[in-house]
């Protein structure tokens, strides 16, 4: 048996490395985010170094003058930990002042734009500014535009954007945990409507199999419920239908054991050899009659849809099956002096179905036929298809039924006045009809040939 898991800790599971994921990806872009920003605030002060000595930088008659102002390096003593290096390159390549092997990787523009990009000097990470600017000496050779480089190490931007970066985790980190509590909050409040609705089940009474309410149930849970609900209506289409059979059972069972007792009784007390075979005779055909009720009221229990056993069904042969189940009533039919004859199509008729059911509904309205026709009367079994249906019918020449009691003669035990001198029980056609009914058939009572007798006929689907 596999262990019950739990679908709140599932969800929480669910959510969490996703939420983790999120973090991690969010921490990233935070921390490039944060030394984006802090990379752009210290290269303004880089900018205005570089501008400031290009602003103090001067030709006359080719000959270059450099003055490299205070405040050139005053904006970078909030980074006292910071190396500054610096470099002015004459335009014919010459070092003006500063560090020699200072160079950018690729020269800025002439247009006295500043280049500020990354780069390695001496072993060490810097932010390395760029600038050429124009001097506009004609005396001066190899071109009238000094190039300006400043470069900065990058210690104390990289613990700046740490020192940012790790503030907005730590609120992600909280707003993550009060998320978190809030998903478990809600996953116990989103499954309470479901523990309600276990206790509520769980008190009930074991006879209880009304509908469970779906007021307060959430529409995801709706679907489940909505199966149980037919579920529990088939359980008790069940119950009610095995109470009626227990007490149809009981009632109708009761008058043959009644009359078993009094004609076993009697032949107790008779001396005559002669009157205690006639009371045998009779117990006999008494307990003939009652095993043939239990006999149909067991096929009306198997007949009925909630029981689950009609719905067996396999594709069958229908001719074969009527020619068989006439057959195996010629000896009735030859004992009460009826004669029996089949007609119709020989072809097989296919359709899917259950073959027990099948037989004992054609065995009923064989039965019946014969057991309410007069010797020396006809009864005749036909069969065929028209379009896509099947037809069965079963015509006899005996008193018929009025137009007015066949609806009745479909309920259980129902027999008509004059006629409880004919052995039944009243269930014969309650059974072909429950059974026809079962397999999507029609059926259809009317008089028989020349206003004589009744005509039986039942309309089944083709597979």
């Amino acid at each position: 048996m596999r262990p019950r898991y739990s679908l709140r800790r599932r969800v929480g599971w669910w959510l969490l490395p996703p939420l983790l994921i999120l973090l991690v990806i969010n921490a990233v872009l935070s921390y490039r985010s944060a030394l984006e920003v802090v990379n752009r605030a210290y290269d303004r002060s880089l900018t205005a170094s570089i501008k400031s000595v290009g602003e103090r930088t001067h030709s006359l008659a080719g000959e270059i003058h450099v003055d490299i102002p205070y405040s050139a390096f005053e904006v970078f003593e909030d980074s006292a930990q910071e190396r500054i290096f610096y470099a002015i390159v004459a335009p014919g390549g010459e070092l003006l002042t500063g560090y020699a092997d200072l160079a950018p990787a690729q020269l800025p523009p002439d247009s006295g734009e500043v280049r500020i990009t990354n780069a390695r000097y001496r072993g060490q990470d810097v932010r390395l500014g760029a600038m050429r600017k124009r001097l506009y000496d004609p005396a001066l050779t190899g071109g009238d535009a000094v190039l300006i480089v400043f470069a900065e190490t990058t210690g104390a931007r990289t613990a700046l954007a740490r020192d940012l970066f790790l503030d907005s985790l730590r609120r992600q980190l909280a707003l993550i945990g009060v998320g978190a509590l809030l998903i478990v909050l809600a996953l116990t409040s989103a499954f309470r409507p479901l523990l309600e609705l276990r206790e509520a089940i769980r008190k009930r009474d074991e006879e209880d199999l009304t509908p469970v309410p779906t007021g307060n149930v959430p529409s995801e849970v709706g679907p489940l419920i909505d199966a149980i609900n037919h579920h529990m209506e088939r359980l008790s289409a069940m119950l009610v239908a095995r109470r009626r059979f227990l007490a149809d059972a009981a009632h109708q069972i009761r008058t043959p054991l009644a009359v078993l007792t009094t004609q076993a009784e009697y032949g107790l007390r008779q001396d005559d050899p002669a009157e205690m075979r006639r009371t045998l005779a009779s117990l006999l055909a008494s307990i003939h009659s009652t095993r043939r009720l239990a006999n149909q009221m067991l096929a009306m229990s198997h007949a009925e849809a909630v029981n689950g056993l009609i719905g067996e069904r396999a594709p069958l042969d229908l001719t074969a099956l009527v020619k068989e189940v006439a057959i195996e009533l010629v000896p009735l039919a030859l004992k009460k002096r009826v004669d029996l004859a089949y007609e119709g199509a020989d072809a097989p008729l296919t359709l899917h179905g259950n073959a027990a059911m099948l037989r004992e509904m054609v065995a009923n309205l064989i039965d019946n036929a014969i057991r309410y026709s007069p010797p020396d009367a006809h009864v005749v079994v036909a069969a065929g298809a028209w379009g896509d249906v099947a037809v069965i019918s079963v015509s006899d020449e005996g008193p018929g039924i009025p137009a007015a009691e066949r609806e009745n003669v479909f309920k259980r035990f129902y027999r008509i006045l004059g006629q409880r001198d004919t052995e039944g029980s009243g269930l014969g056609l309650a059974i072909v009809r429950e059974i026809c009914w079962a397999h999507r058939g029609k059926i259809t009572l009317k008089d028989g040939e020349g206003g004589r007798g009744l005509c039986v006929e039942i309309e089944l689907p083709l597979a």
